[in-house]
């Protein structure tokens, strides 16, 4: 009865409408329910790359990465000006080990929105994977510039200068990520 219900919704709601529903099932964690209204919209309109775009996400937060690749790459393909759909498809393929183009992805939304923090954030993470700190170094930074608040990024830097051999400095990093949390 209920998917029977959110059939009635979707069907009376603009795509928008249905998309905004959507997502904030997404975001409150109804998982279930986001994916069958991201169906919807697919099904009304097969093309629709915030639809794909998100049902990317939910496919890689279900564990599914080659399906979540397969569903943020075709919403670039529509839509090639998504710098959060690159930054999700560089998380995708960090998940996978493929971490140049990961870093190659989250470079491309760093070009398309150029105060990107999470993008800054991730792009430190794949170069600290890598090894190579003090790329991973900057880009905390820079996400930090943007969003001094931003407790991961803290925390992320604190880790990167704990294995440079600065236990001083990461602790001031920790301190602060906990003081945000």
């Amino acid at each position: 009865m209920a998917e029977q219900q959110q059939n009635l919704t979707v069907e009376t709601l603009t795509i928008q409408q249905a998309l905004d529903l959507a997502v904030e099932h997404h975001k409150a964690g109804r998982l279930p329910d986001a994916e069958n209204i991201y169906q919807q919209i697919l099904q009304q309109e097969p093309d629709q790359p915030t639809a794909l775009h998100m049902l990317g996400v939910l496919s890689y937060q279900d564990g599914k990465n080659e399906r979540a690749i397969e569903l943020i790459s075709r919403a670039i393909e529509i839509q090639p000006d998504l710098a959060e759909a690159y930054n999700n498809l560089g998380l995708v393929q960090q998940r996978l080990d493929a971490i140049q183009d990961a870093i190659t992805n989250y470079q491309k939304a760093l070009l398309l929105q150029p105060d990107y923090v999470e993008a800054f954030n991730n792009l430190g993470n794949a170069f600290h994977e890598l090894g190579n700190f003090p790329e991973a170094v900057a880009n905390y930074q820079k996400a930090l510039t943007l969003k001094p608040d931003h407790a991961s990024a803290h925390n992320n830097l604190g880790v990167v200068l704990k294995e440079s051999g600065k236990p001083e400095d990461a602790l001031s990093c920790y301190q602060k990520a906990i003081s945000l949390l």
